[in-house]
């Protein structure tokens, strides 16, 4: 019971106590001052919704809490209480960690036992990857009263080598070269862009802040745009979700190993063929596939990599950790980000977006890069995490 009172208090309000009773929904105690009088002879008293109850100590029961229990049933009230206790308080403690410190290693080791082969000191591992087998890990976080948030889904990507970059153009791809082998440790990416459902979660904990307003922005559209991918977010915001949900933003490196399903060569997630409505949300008859929106994730999954990561092309263009260079010279070889304490020509945007038209279907391909200033906020850009 007080495992059941002090989650629904997380969402509904704090519990107040109160000297003689407890107040809770669907019981029986006629008042609050029938509580404060002592109506209820050995209990305690939490005040909330209008409707209150005795909450009995360890050895008594009855509306009153005023009849002895046999020594049994007190043993396993306690018991369970006890129980409930502990487990609630590790819940706790453990999601206060994970978002305080930011620490991914951490988090991974303490979420899920899915995610402890993240830890595997892979980054040498050269295996060509199979890439007749989709491995998806669909495991949910758990859902719990401090992230509120039941529906991300982590994908696994395995560790390999590839060839990050493109240099066929016709013409000078500039900041696609020099081609170069990287070395990526097997790491978790959402399968998702973040939704504006997901983001409103955490700005309602208080931990994310509101996104800017403007044409198409989904955090303001209400319930029909919940599942659309949150926009007009700076990098800054995006790093804080990241960061609250135990993760972080991909590097650069990552997420272009991830969008060729471990380093394929391929021009888009889903192959060579040229980009399409039905293979992901672009500019082919207007913004959006002609409905001048974004659409929701995971709508186009003909678009799909072979791991099941959705609009990795298209939709929003998505934030990543690296700062922006105008080539790849003495870019990282061991999947880390390129960082630096400010970023001279703004952060990464990676995957194109609603507004890339076919004429300009490089945009869309798994090596384009863009260049923002951090603090831009757009209809066109959002983000996924990694970890």
């Amino acid at each position: 019971m007080k495992k059941i009172i002090r989650q629904i208090g997380l969402l509904l309000g704090p519990v107040v106590m109160v000297s003689g009773c407890t107040f809770e929904t669907g019981n029986d105690v006629d008042s609050l001052d029938d509580c404060i009088d002592n109506e209820c002879v050995n209990g305690t008293c939490e005040d909330w919704i209008d409707s209150y109850s005795c909450e009995c100590e360890p050895g008594w029961e009855g509306d009153l809490c005023d009849v002895p229990v046999t020594a049994d049933t007190d043993d396993t009230e306690t018991g369970d209480t006890e129980t409930d206790d502990t487990e609630t308080d590790d819940t706790e403690t453990g999601d206060t960690d994970g978002t305080d410190s930011g620490d991914t290693d951490d988090t991974d080791d303490s979420d899920s036992s899915d995610t402890e082969t993240s830890d595997t000191d892979t980054g040498s591992d050269t295996t060509p990857v199979d890439t007749d087998t989709v491995i998806t890990d669909t495991d949910t976080i758990e859902e719990d009263t401090d992230t509120g948030i039941a529906d991300v889904v982590w994908v696994t990507i395995p560790a390999g080598t590839y060839a990050m970059g493109y240099s066929a153009y016709i013409g000078d791809p500039g900041d696609e070269t020099p081609v170069h082998d990287v070395t990526i440790p097997e790491f978790d990416i959402l399968q998702t862009e973040v939704t504006a459902a997901q983001y409103t979660a955490c700005v309602t904990a208080g931990y994310c802040s509101i996104p800017s307003t403007g044409t198409r922005s989904n955090f303001h559209a209400g319930a029909e745009f919940a599942d659309h991918p949150v926009n007009f977010v700076s990098w800054d915001q995006a790093f804080e979700f990241c960061d609250w949900i135990g993760g972080r933003l991909p590097s650069e490196s990552e997420w272009e190993y991830a969008a060729r399903s471990a380093g394929l060569v391929v021009r888009y997630p889903w192959g060579d063929t040229l980009p399409t409505c039905a293979l992901t949300v672009m500019n082919e008859g207007g913004w959006g596939c002609g409905e001048n929106l974004t659409a929701p994730v995971c709508s186009r999954p003909d678009g799909d990599t072979l791991h099941g990561l959705c609009d990795m092309s298209g939709n929003v263009s998505e934030w990543v950790q690296d700062c922006y260079n105008t080539t790849y010279n003495g870019a990282p070889t061991d999947g880390s980000a390129l960082d630096a304490p400010s970023c001279t020509y703004g952060r990464v945007a990676r995957g194109g977006h609603l507004g890339i038209a076919t004429a300009s279907e490089n945009q869309l391909t798994v090596s384009y890069r863009a260049s923002w200033i951090y603090t831009s906020q757009t209809d066109s850009v959002g983000f996924r995490c990694a970890r």
